[in-house]
């Protein structure tokens, strides 16, 4: 085969190979675009790609969870922001409240097929010490996370409770 007939084949070839890849990733731009999540959204019932913490109860979320943390809702923000950052997250929306409740939606790109999942988070002042906690994660598509937004919010739960004195 001549030489300049080679890089044809190559290109042809490698698009070819990528053309699922790009094909989802069509399909994704399309299917699942950014929610304006601006108030603490709701699991559905049933779901098997969302998960939810607060003190009204909790959504596929295995074992004892607490609600709240022994510190001030400050705190507990530069946690979330330093949690965020450690896992890669894309910020869309952050709020503070009239009350000094703290609102945060990002969004965790899965590796490879890089499916989009909404972190939610909202954190409500007790007192000048104690911060009340709702976490949610969900999957924009599918029927089944395999168990990953759950896993998400238990280590976004153990990174916020750390920081209780």
């Amino acid at each position: 085969m001549a030489e300049g007939n080679r890089r044809p084949a190559f290109l042809l070839g490698a698009l070819l190979v990528m053309s699922p890849w790009l094909l989802v990733q069509g399909w994704i731009l399309v299917g699942a675009p950014t929610p304006d999540h601006t108030s603490m959204p709701a699991c559905p019932d049933p779901t098997g790609n969302c998960a939810s913490l607060s003190p009204e109860g909790n959504v596929r979320m295995d074992g004892t969870y607490a609600t709240v943390v022994n510190a001030n809702v400050s705190e507990v923000w530069a946690a979330w922001e330093a949690w965020q950052a450690d896992e890669g997250l894309t910020s869309v929306t952050e709020s503070t409240g009239d009350h000094g409740e703290r609102f945060g939606h990002s969004v965790a790109i899965t590796p490879f097929w890089r499916f989009p999942d909404d972190v939610v988070v909202e954190f409500t002042p007790i007192d000048a010490n104690r911060t009340e906690l709702h976490l949610y994660s969900s999957s924009r598509l599918g029927q089944n996370d395999i168990g990953v937004n759950p896993d998400r919010l238990a280590g976004l739960h153990a990174a916020l409770i750390a920081v209780q004195a």
